[in-house]
């Protein structure tokens, strides 16, 4: 069994790598970034910032399978970043506000959403789960969840993410969450990029995780 641990910072590249290569299917990231030739440098800078602020205040952990970082989860505590959310905020803000059109506008209008549904009780945030397509279905997911999960169970603090994919929906709710709250994003000028992989209207997901005295993962 592979062994979960924090991120070292000089493991930064290799984890990116794994994130953006994670979310390159991902119907909410391709629809702010749907350009195949520039999706992996705008998503390595977008998913860079969340990286870096986790690292540094937050948490960041980590499988590695033959010298490869295979899984990554980054949390933000509950409270907000260590930094300091409006530090931590102001970084991620200059980052999409520098990403070309229409990345910058969609990647905003999620995040306006998103922010009227997150729970305002204090909560650990999975901003980011992610694990490499090569090493998928192996159990990496929730073993790079687990030392939150029991953190958060012993505090007796919730989770709380969010989710587009409708397959998420499960995946999440085998491991003790359930939707929250679901919006629609509003459409653009152009319908069909407003939709995932099945022609639905793109759905963002608030889901939560209440804390649990049984040890169930």
């Amino acid at each position: 069994m592979p062994t979960v641990r924090r991120l070292s910072p000089l493991e930064r590249a290799g984890a990116l790598e794994t994130v953006v290569a994670a979310f390159a299917a991902d119907p909410l990231v391709r629809w702010w970034f749907p350009d195949d030739t520039t999706y992996p440098d705008l998503a390595s800078r977008f998913f860079g910032v969340l990286l870096d602020t986790r690292l540094e205040g937050g948490e960041v952990w980590a499988v590695e399978i033959d010298g490869t970082v295979a899984a990554v989860s980054m949390w933000v505590p509950p409270g907000g970043n260590l930094i300091g959310p409006d530090v931590a905020g102001a970084r991620y803000n200059d980052v999409v506000a520098e990403l070309p059109a229409p990345s910058a506008e969609r990647i905003a209008a999620t995040d306006e959403v998103i922010d009227e549904l997150l729970p305002t009780e204090p909560h650990w945030y999975l901003g980011v789960l992610a694990t490499r397509p090569d090493h998928r279905n192996a159990g990496l997911g929730t073993l790079v969840c687990a030392p939150v999960f029991a953190a958060a169970d012993r505090a007796g603090v919730a989770i709380a993410l969010e989710t587009a994919p409708t397959a998420n929906v499960a995946y999440y709710t085998r491991r003790g969450f359930s939707v929250l709250h679901e919006a629609e994003l509003a459409s653009d000028a152009d319908e069909d990029e407003n939709a995932d992989a099945d022609g639905e209207p793109l759905t963002v997901r608030i889901m939560l995780r209440s804390p649990r005295a049984d040890g169930v993962r």
